[in-house]
C-alpha cells in the first residue's frame, strides 16, 4: 500500500511479528511454512509513522502487493515476514533499519535477483524497485542502483560496447553478487566483480547512509567486496567497466555415458585456458545450457573472447575432443554470450511446491582423478529422474592474482564452485535423494582445499563462512564489531561480532 492507502486501513489493520526468524532455504530444501510464534502486536502508530515516511510501500499480510514483494524468484513463499517494506530510495531503506532496530524486530533483505534469505515474521526490506542506473562511457563506470539484475545492467552498458564483470544468468541480483565476490565471464582477464567495484553507498545497523570507497570509510570498502551483507544494506554501486565485443561462445554436448572421459579431459584442458577464456561444466537432466535434453548429459559452456583466431585455436582441442553429440560454438557478440543460459524455465517448474529438492555446494580445487571418478560413478546411479550437477566458472587468471587480503574476498584459488541438487516429488526429499546429494558432497570434500564460494553457502554455519572468508575472516569480525556490534545484519552468511 502507498501512504495514503496505509493510513486509511491501519486503524482496522494489525500486524504480527515473531521472536524467532528463519532462512528460506535449507540444507534439504524447502518445507511447509512454519506456524508462527511468539506472536506480539505491531505498534501501529509506529508503523502509521514508519509508511508517512516512505516513498514506497509499507505492506502487510493481506495488502496487494504483499505477496509478490515476499515472493523470491521462482515465485515461492516459504516464510512470511510481518511486514515488507518494498523500497523507492535509500531514504527508504534506513526508515526500514531504524524501525526494526529500536523494535527488536529481526531483519532480512531481498534485492532483485536470486536472495533467497527471508525471515518468519518480522521485517523484509525489498529492494527491487530500486532500479536507476547511468553509464559514463568517458569514464568507463556504470552507476547502479542496488535492485538491478545482471541483465538490467548488461542491458544498461550494451549500447557502448562496454561490460562490468558479471555471471551469466541474467535474473540474478547485482546486489548480492558483487557482494559475494562475484564470479563471471570475464574474471580471467578483469577479476572478481567486487575487485572491479569502485565505490558504494551503504545504510549501515546505526541507520547512517555511508558512501565507501578506497577514500572514504576504506575499511568498510575492504568489508563489504567479498563480505556479503554483513555489514549493512547497499544501496547503489559504482562498478568499472570494459570494452567487450565478438567471443567465440556456445555449448558442447554429449551423452551421460561419456562423464568419466569429458571431465578428464576437461581437467587439464583447463589447466592451460587462457584468461579470455571462461568455461563451466554441467551434468543431468536440468541442464542450464541444454534446457531440451531429452536424456541425462554432460554440457560444457564457453565464451573466449580477444582475437578470435586465437580463441579458435584455443578451443580446437575441446571441440576436437570425443567428438560431441551437439557443438553449437560460434562467434557472437559478447551480450549474446551471456543470455545462452537465460532459460530457466524447467528449473523454476521444479522450485514449485509439488517438488522438494536435496542440494548440496562446495568447491574443488580442481578436477582430480578421485573427484572424477565420485562425479562418475554417482551419475550413473542418479536417485531420481530430475537432478543436476554443476562446476561453474574455474577460477584462473586476474582473479587468482589478487593478493587474499587486498579485500574481503579471499578465494583466489583455482577451481570450482559446484553445486549438486536432486528434486523429487513430495513435500520432503526422498532418503535416497538426501544420502546420494550428502554422499557426493561428502566424497569431493577432500578436494575443497578447505575453500568456499560465499555466494554458494547454504547453511553451513560459522565453518562455511570462515572457509569462504580464509585468513580475512578475524579482521572481518573486528571490522563487524565496529559496524553492527548487535549482529543486527545477521540473516546471513553471518560473521559474528569479533
Amino acid at each position: 500500500m502507498n501512504r495514503r492507502e496505509f493510513l486509511k486501513q491501519s486503524a482496522v489493520t494489525g500486524a504480527v511479528f515473531p521472536a524467532a526468524s528463519a532462512m528460506a532455504f535449507g540444507r534439504y530444501g524447502q518445507s511447509a511454512p512454519p506456524p508462527l510464534r511468539d506472536v506480539t502486536p505491531v505498534d501501529r502508530a509506529a508503523v502509521r509513522k514508519l509508511a508517512s515516511q516512505l516513498r514506497g510501500q509499507a505492506l502487510l499480510p493481506g495488502d496487494e502487493g504483499y505477496v509478490p514483494a515476499c515472493q523470491n524468484w521462482a515465485g515461492q513463499m516459504p516464510l512470511r515476514p510481518g511486514l515488507a517494506v518494498r523500497c523507492a530510495a535509500a531514504e527508504d531503506v534506513v526508515a526500514a533499519v531504524n524501525f526494526a532496530r529500536d523494535r527488536g524486530y529481526p531483519l532480512a533483505v531481498r534485492a532483485g535477483g536470486h536472495g533467497f534469505r527471508s525471515t518468519e515474521g518480522g521485517v523484509l526490506v525489498n529492494l527491487s524497485g530500486m532500479a536507476k542506473v547511468s553509464v559514463d562511457p568517458a569514464q568507463r563506470v556504470v552507476r547502479a542502483d542496488a535492485g538491478l539484475t545482471l541483465g538490467d545492467l548488461d542491458g544498461a552498458t550494451r549500447a557502448f560496447g562496454l561490460a562490468a564483470v558479471l555471471g551469466e544468468c541474467p535474473s540474478v541480483g547485482m546486489a548480492g553478487f558483487t557482494l559475494g565476490g562475484g564470479l563471471g565471464r570475464l574474471m580471467g582477464q578483469h577479476g572478481s566483480a567486487c575487485d572491479n567495484l569502485l565505490s558504494a553507498e551503504i545504510v549501515t545497523a546505526d541507520g547512517r547512509v555511508r558512501r565507501v570507497s578506497a577514500d572514504e570509510n576504506a575499511d568498510l570498502f575492504w568489508g563489504i567486496r567479498g563480505g556479503g551483507g554483513n555489514f549493512g544494506i547497499v544501496t547503489s554501486f559504482e562498478h568499472r567497466l570494459h570494452p567487450v565485443g565478438a567471443v567465440l561462445a556456445g555449448v558442447l554436448q554429449y551423452p551421460i555415458s561419456r562423464a568419466r572421459a569429458v571431465l578428464g579431459f576437461f581437467a587439464g584442458f583447463m589447466k592451460e585456458a587462457p584468461d579470455e577464456l571462461d568455461a563451466l561444466i554441467e551434468m543431468g537432466s536440468i541442464l542450464q545450457y541444454a534446457p531440451d535434453v531429452q536424456a541425462p548429459a554432460v554440457a560444457i559452456n564457453v565464451c573466449c573472447g580477444g582475437d578470435l583466431r586465437a580463441a579458435e585455436q584455443a578451443l580446437r582441442p575441446l571441440r576436437a575432443f570425443g567428438p560431441p553429440a551437439v557443438d553449437t560454438i560460434r562467434p557472437m557478440p559478447y551480450f549474446e554470450a551471456q543470455r545462452l543460459g537465460a532459460n530457466l524455465t524447467l528449473l523454476r517448474q521444479h522450485l514449485a511446491p509439488k517438488y522438494s529438492r536435496a542440494a548440496q555446494n562446495g568447491f574443488l580445487t580442481g578436477l582430480a582423478e578421485g573427484a572424477v571418478d565420485a562425479i562418475a560413478d554417482h551419475s550413473e546411479r542418479p536417485p531420481s529422474a530430475s537432478w543436476q550437477m554443476a562446476f561453474d566458472h574455474y577460477l584462473h587468471g586476474t582473479i587468482c592474482r589478487v593478493p587474499e587480503s587486498a579485500m574481503a574476498f579471499s578465494l583466489r584459488q583455482s577451481g570450482y564452485s559446484f553445486r549438486l541438487v536432486a528434486f523429487q516429488e513430495g513435500p520432503r526429499p526422498a532418503e535416497t535423494a538426501v544420502a546420494w546429494v550428502n554422499s557426493l558432497h561428502d566424497a569431493l570434500r577432500p578436494f575443497s582445499g578447505g575453500r568456499m564460494y560465499l555466494n554458494y553457502l547454504i547453511d553451513q554455519g560459522e565453518a562455511g563462512v570462515r572457509s569462504a572468508l580464509g585468513a580475512n575472516y578475524q579482521r572481518l569480525a573486528a571490522l563487524k564489531k565496529q559496524y553492527d556490534p548487535t549482529n543486527f545484519f545477521h540473516l546471513n552468511p553471518n560473521i559474528a561480532p569479533g
